[in-house]
Order: structure tokens, then sequence, then C-alpha cells
């Protein structure tokens, strides 16, 4: 279930698949799943640095309108968790090291805070750490 699920996602991303509404009271105008904003994530990028780190760097387009991220960690590849919320300090490029996680495959995503209240996800990455 969880594979059909994330084909799915990845299927909606990469083609650019719209949903519009057919059913009386719902709007008929197309909703697109596919951002173009100016706030972008030029890449979004993780590497296991020590035992017990992992190091995770990602870009935007422009810092313009962003207030902030959002660095969330999932060991299931459901339910993320909020690990840390930096500010966004008027550069294209953060760094940002994940310390004392524990073995198993880790998933990250960052959420992009804007300054009218929304959040925009970057794509999902993931590593899988060994115990040694």
């Amino acid at each position: 279930m969880k594979k059909l699920f994330v084909f799915a996602v990845a299927f909606i991303a990469f083609t650019g698949f719209t949903f519009s509404g057919k059913k009386e009271g719902v709007s008929k105008e197309p909703v697109s799943v596919k951002s173009n904003a100016a706030h972008d994530f030029t890449y979004f990028r993780i590497h296991h640095q020590s035992k017990k780190n992992v190091v995770l760097n990602w870009g935007i387009t422009t810092p313009a309108g962003v207030s902030g991220f959002r660095i969330e960690r999932s060991y299931d590849g459901e339910f993320y968790d909020v690990i840390n919320e930096p500010a966004c300090n008027n550069s294209t490029k953060f760094t940002w090291t994940d310390e004392g996680i524990y073995p198993g495959v880790i998933y990250y995503r960052i959420g992009c805070n804007m300054n009218d209240g929304s959040c925009h996800y970057s794509e999902v990455e993931t590593i899988r750490v060994v115990q040694r």
C-alpha cells in the first residue's frame, strides 16, 4: 500500500497532473498540485556524516517571502516530527546537522514557511543508517 501511495505522489509531482471537481457544490476550477513559485527548492540532499549524524543541505531560488523552514524527520515515512525550525537568513543555501540519530531508515523533508502563513514542502529524502 505504501509503495502505491509513493508511486501516486511521484506520478502527480512529475507529470503536473491536475484535479477538477465534478460534484455539486465543488468548484469546477482545476487545482494544480505542481508549484512554480519563486521560492521553489533548487535541491535537497542528505548524507551520513558519522555514526550518529546526518547532514541536510538544501537550496531555494529566492528568499523573498520566506520566513523560515521546518525540518521534519520520520522513521516510518508516514508520520513526521518537526525537529528544528531555522530562520531564513536571506540566503539561498542552507545546511543543518541532525545529531544523535538511531539506526534504521530515516526520512527527511523540509517545509518552507512563507510570510503569508503557507508552507511548501521539498521532496522526501531517505537514508539508511546501520548500527556498527
